[in-house]
């Protein structure tokens, strides 16, 4: 930096190589603030997050056959079973960990009725590679930390190949498929041209 005497004083003036720096410290900045607000353009806060079927593709990585066969075979599940299963794809978790954002998406949404905690989120963060499976308490005997596990570990090749629907159909119709069963219930095959069902809550 050079100093520059006037009347007022001394004043410093910048040379050519401190205003690049400057330059391209602006840059910078700017740079990460519009990164910044990028990542939070992807990411879903829970309480912006609002249901309006069983599938909920706010990642848009299902095909819609794939959403119609799942909103169908959850609406057997909740009318044949009263059970509710919610499938939801989501970008990013911003920094969460899945387990919690699955917890408060559970229970902002009232999966299951509070009367009977029949309810399952079967949840993914598509960026995160993060998956998780949220159980209700009355479905924990026969849904288990483990055997759920299972399941995602069975669709992993699929997720591997970010052949997100067919892992997540797979998944859902495992998860079904017990919770019919305890029921005594049987489940038909899915129908594509499923119509819209009632969104998961109470």
């Amino acid at each position: 930096m050079h100093l520059y005497r006037n009347k007022e004083g001394i004043i410093p003036i910048e040379s050519a190589a401190m205003k690049r720096a400057r330059g391209i410290a602006v840059v910078g900045v700017c740079a990460l603030a519009v990164l910044s607000v990028a990542v939070r353009i992807n990411a879903e806060p829970v309480s912006q997050l609002h249901p309006t079927n069983y599938v909920n593709d706010f990642a848009h990585v299902l095909r819609p056959d794939t959403t119609a066969e799942l909103n169908d075979i959850a609406q057997q599940v909740d009318q044949k079973a009263k059970a509710q299963i919610a499938v939801v794809t989501i970008n990013s978790l911003d920094g969460r960990d899945i387990e919690s954002y699955a917890v408060d998406l559970f229970k902002h949404w009232g999966i299951g009725s509070k009367s009977t905690n029949r309810g399952v989120l079967i949840l993914i963060a598509v960026k995160d590679r993060r998956y998780r499976t949220e159980v209700g308490y009355a479905l924990e005997p026969i849904l288990p930390d483990g055997k759920v596990g299972g399941f995602w570990r069975e669709v992993v090749p699929l997720l591997k190949q970010s052949d997100y629907g067919q892992a997540i159909k797979q998944n859902a119709e495992r998860v079904a498929s017990v919770i019919a069963e305890d029921a005594g219930v049987q489940l038909t095959g899915a129908t594509a041209g499923s119509t819209e069902r009632s969104p998961p809550g109470p």
